[in-house]
C-alpha cells in the first residue's frame, strides 16, 4: 500500500498531465482547418482536388476555473504552489539532485517517449524541472536536455502554450548550442501544426538576427506559410526566396513558390522553380543532405508539377518526359502513370496511353484515380476501335460504381445510417457490419472513401485526441478524490460549513447539463416527427433556452474569483479542492467539445459523400455515353465492310482464307511439301510417257 508521501507525489505528477490536457483541449477549440500541407499538388497545373466543406463553428470553450498568470505560460506557478504546500506538511522531496541523477532519469524518460508513454514522461520531466532543486542545473547540458524534452513532449501532445514556455528558455542560450537549434525546429513544427502560428513566429523573430543560417531558413519558411494563410502571395514569395539550402525546408519553400507562380498563370517562372528541385543537376548540393527523406517526396511532387504545367500548355511530349522521371519506388508513381495515360490519350497516341495504363494495372496498388482510370482505360479501347473490349469494361464500371453512387445518396438522406457508418469507421471496424442496408462490398468502399477524405480524417483525429483527453481527465479526477481521501483519513477534520453533496453549484451544473442533453434529444425527435405540433416544439425550445441560461449563470459563478471558498490559500487540501473544481469544469467543457466534433464529423462525412455523388454521377454519365459510342462504332465498322464488299474489295477476315495456315491453332505447325515427285510414286502411272 502506498504511503501518504508517495501517493501525494504521484498525484502531483498526474495533475501535470491534466494541465497538458487542458491546454490541448483549449487548443482544439477553434476547429479551423490546418494550413495546407507542403506536399499538396499545384492546383492550377492539374485537375483540382475537391476541398472539404468548411467546418461548422464549434461551441466556445469557457474558462475552467482560475487560470494561471499570463506571464507564465508553462503553468509552473501551479506546481510551485503544490511544492510550497508539500513543504508545509513536510512531504516535499528532500533528496539532493545531481547532474548524474538527471542524466539517469532522462534515459528512462526517453525510453517512455519512444514507447508512446508520453503522459508519464511529461509527469517525470515536470517533477524534475519544476522544483527548486533544479535551479543550479538549468544551464547545464542535462538541464537543457530536460527542458527541451519537456517542451517537445508537451507540444507533440497538443499543449502548445506550455511547450512554448519551456522551449523559449532554451532560446536564451548560445546559438551554437544543440538545444537552441532543436528548440527552433520544434517551435517551427508546432507553429506549422497549430491554427495560430503568429505567436510562434513572434517568438522566433526575437532570435532571428543571431540564429544560424539553417535556423533562419526555418523562420523564413514559417513566415512564408503564414503569409499564404493571410492570402499575401508577394510576401510569401519574398520569404520563400530567403530560405537557405542549408534549411530542411528548402525544397518545400521552392516548390510552394512554384505553386504560387503557377496559380498566377506565370508558367515559365513556376517551371523554373520546379526544375530547381526536380533536376539533380540544378539542385544545391547540400539541399538533399539537410532535407532528409522529405526532400525526395517534394522532388517527386515537383516532377509532377512540371508535367502538369507542360500538360496545361499542350506540350504532351514534355509532359510525358517529366512524368517518366518519377521513380518506381515513389508513392506518387500511380499518379504519374495515370496522368501519363491521360496526356497520351489527349495527344491521340493511343498505343502510348495503353502502355501507361498497363503499367498502372501491373502495380496492383490502390490509388485515388481508380474510378477515373477505369473510364480512361475503356476510352483508350474506343480510340483503338476495340469496341467489344471497351463495352465490356464500361459495363463492369457501371456494375461496380453505380450502386456505390446510389448508396452514397441514400446515406446522405439517412442521418442515422450515416452516424452508424461514421462510428464504425472511427472504431476501425468493418463497415459491412454497421447495418446500413447496402451490400457489404459497397459499405466497405464507402468506408474507404471516408478514411481518405482529408477534412474528415483531420476532424476525426481531433475527436480521437479529445476522447483520449477525456479518459485521462477521468483518471485525474479519481486521483484527486483518492488524494483527498488519504488526507482526510490522516486525521484532518472537514469544515462544518461544507455544502452537502448534491447542493453545491457544481453538482447543480452537472445535473442541468444532463437535462440539457436529454432535452436536446427530445427536441430533435419532436422536430423529426410529423405528428407533433409546432406549439409543442416551441415549448421545448423555450425550456431548453431557460436551462441553458441557468447553466451559463452557474458556470460564470464557478469561474468567478473567490467561488471556491477557502481554496485560495497554500494549504494542500485547499489546492486539491480547487483543482477538483477546475478539473470537473474542464471535463464538462471537453465533453461539449467532443459533442461538437462528433457533429462536425457527421457534416464532413455528409459533404464527402455529396462530392462522391457528383464525381460518380459524372463518371457514370461518361460510361453510358461510352457505351453509345461502342454501338455506333460497331455500326460504322459494318457499314465500311459492306461498302468495301460492294466495291469488290475483300475485307481482312477473308483474305487468304483458303490457305491452311489461317486455320492452325496456337499449338499447331504447318510444314509445306518441299520434295520432288518421282514417277514410280504414282499408282497406275507405269509406262506413261
Amino acid at each position: 500500500m502506498l504511503t501518504r508521501k508517495s501517493t501525494l507525489s504521484a498525484y502531483t505528477l498526474t495533475w501535470v498531465c491534466a494541465l497538458a490536457r487542458l491546454a490541448a483541449a483549449q487548443n482544439q477549440a477553434p476547429l479551423t482547418p490546418t494550413p495546407p500541407s507542403a506536399t499538396a499538388p499545384p492546383a492550377a497545373a492539374a485537375a483540382a482536388q475537391p476541398s472539404a466543406a468548411a467546418p461548422p463553428p464549434a461551441a466556445p470553450v469557457v474558462d475552467a476555473g482560475p487560470a494561471p498568470s499570463s506571464g507564465d505560460p508553462t503553468r509552473g506557478n501551479v506546481f510551485r504552489s503544490y511544492q510550497t504546500a508539500l513543504e508545509a506538511r513536510k512531504l516535499a522531496a528532500t533528496a539532493p539532485l545531481s547532474q548524474q541523477r538527471i542524466e539517469a532519469d532522462l534515459a528512462g524518460i526517453e525510453d517512455k517517449l519512444v514507447n508512446g508513454r508520453r503522459d508519464e514522461a511529461v509527469a517525470d520531466l515536470v517533477y524534475i524541472v519544476e522544483t527548486p532543486r533544479f535551479e543550479p542545473f538549468k544551464a547545464s547540458e542535462p538541464g537543457r536536455a530536460a527542458l527541451f524534452l519537456l517542451g517537445d513532449a508537451l507540444g507533440r501532445a497538443g499543449a502548445y502554450e506550455p511547450a512554448r514556455g519551456y522551449l523559449l528558455r532554451l532560446l536564451e542560450g548560445s546559438v551554437n548550442d544543440t538545444w537552441f537549434r532543436r528548440a527552433v525546429s520544434s517551435l517551427t513544427d508546432f507553429a506549422l501544426e497549430t491554427d495560430q502560428p503568429a505567436p510562434f513566429l513572434a517568438d522566433l523573430e526575437k532570435v532571428e538576427a543571431r540564429a544560424p543560417d539553417e535556423a533562419r531558413g526555418e523562420i523564413e519558411y514559417l513566415r512564408g506559410r503564414l503569409a499564404e494563410l493571410r492570402h499575401a502571395p508577394d510576401e510569401a514569395l519574398a520569404a520563400y526566396a530567403k530560405v537557405s539550402e542549408r534549411s530542411r525546408f528548402w525544397a518545400q519553400a521552392t516548390y510552394l513558390a512554384g505553386v504560387i507562380e503557377v496559380e498566377r498563370r506565370h508558367f515559365k517562372q513556376g517551371e523554373e522553380l520546379f526544375c530547381r528541385v526536380a533536376d539533380p543537376r540544378r539542385t544545391p548540393r547540400k539541399a538533399a543532405l539537410f532535407g532528409g527523406t522529405d526532400f525526395f517526396r517534394v522532388r517527386d511532387l515537383s516532377r509532377l508539377g512540371l508535367g502538369r504545367v507542360a500538360h496545361e500548355q499542350y506540350r504532351f511530349d514534355d509532359a510525358r518526359y517529366y512524368y517518366y522521371l518519377v521513380p518506381n519506388d515513389s508513392e506518387r508513381l500511380p499518379e504519374a502513370l495515370y496522368e501519363t495515360a491521360t496526356t497520351r490519350y489527349e495527344a491521340k497516341d493511343y498505343r502510348g496511353a495503353r502502355e501507361a495504363m498497363d503499367d498502372l494495372k501491373r502495380l496492383k496498388l490502390e490509388h485515388p484515380y481508380e474510378d477515373e482510370a477505369f473510364i480512361l482505360d475503356a476510352y483508350i479501347d474506343l480510340g483503338e476501335c476495340h469496341f467489344p473490349e471497351a463495352d465490356k469494361k464500361l459495363v463492369e464500371f457501371l456494375r461496380r460504381y453505380e450502386p456505390a453512387r446510389d448508396a452514397a445518396r441514400r446515406l446522405v438522406a439517412d442521418a442515422e445510417a450515416m452516424r452508424r457508418l461514421v462510428e464504425t469507421v472511427r472504431k476501425a471496424a468493418d463497415p459491412a457490419g454497421a447495418g446500413l442496408g447496402i451490400p457489404d462490398d459497397t459499405a466497405r468502399a464507402l468506408g474507404a472513401v471516408l478514411r481518405v477524405d482529408a477534412g474528415y480524417a483531420r476532424t476525426a483525429r481531433k475527436l480521437s485526441q479529445v476522447e483520449h483527453e477525456l479518459s485521462g481527465l477521468r483518471g485525474t479526477l479519481g486521483d484527486l478524490d483518492e488524494a483527498r481521501r488519504k488526507l482526510s483519513a490522516s486525521g484532518e477534520t472537514r469544515p462544518q460549513s461544507e455544502t452537502p453533496l448534491g447542493q453545491r453549484p457544481l453538482d447543480k451544473l452537472q445535473r442541468i447539463d444532463g437535462q440539457i442533453a436529454e432535452l436536446k434529444r427530445v427536441l430533435r425527435e419532436a422536430e423529426r416527427a410529423t405528428a407533433g405540433g409546432a406549439g409543442g416544439v416551441e415549448a421545448l425550445r423555450k425550456e431548453l433556452e431557460a436551462l441553458e441560461l441557468r447553466a451559463q449563470a452557474l458556470r460564470a459563478g464557478l469561474a468567478a474569483p473567490g467561488a471556491a471558498a477557502g481554496a485560495e490559500g497554500a494549504d494542500l487540501s485547499a489546492l486539491l479542492a480547487r483543482d477538483r473544481e477546475r478539473a470537473t469544469l474542464l471535463h464538462a467543457e471537453t465533453e461539449r467539445l467532443s459533442s461538437a466534433l462528433s457533429r462536425q464529423t457527421l457534416e464532413l462525412a455528409k459533404a464527402a459523400f455529396q462530392r462522391l455523388d457528383k464525381r460518380l454521377t459524372r463518371l457514370v454519365n461518361r460510361a453510358r455515353l461510352g457505351r453509345i459510342e461502342t454501338v455506333l462504332g460497331r455500326k460504322r465498322a459494318l457499314e465500311v465492310e459492306v461498302e468495301a464488299l460492294s466495291q469488290g474489295l475483300l475485307p481482312e477476315t477473308i483474305v487468304d482464307s483458303l490457305r491452311a495456315e489461317r486455320f492452325l491453332g496456337s499449338n499447331e505447325e504447318f510444314w509445306p511439301f518441299e520434295g520432288e515427285d518421282w514417277a514410280d510414286e504414282y499408282v497406275g502411272g507405269e509406262g506413261l510417257r
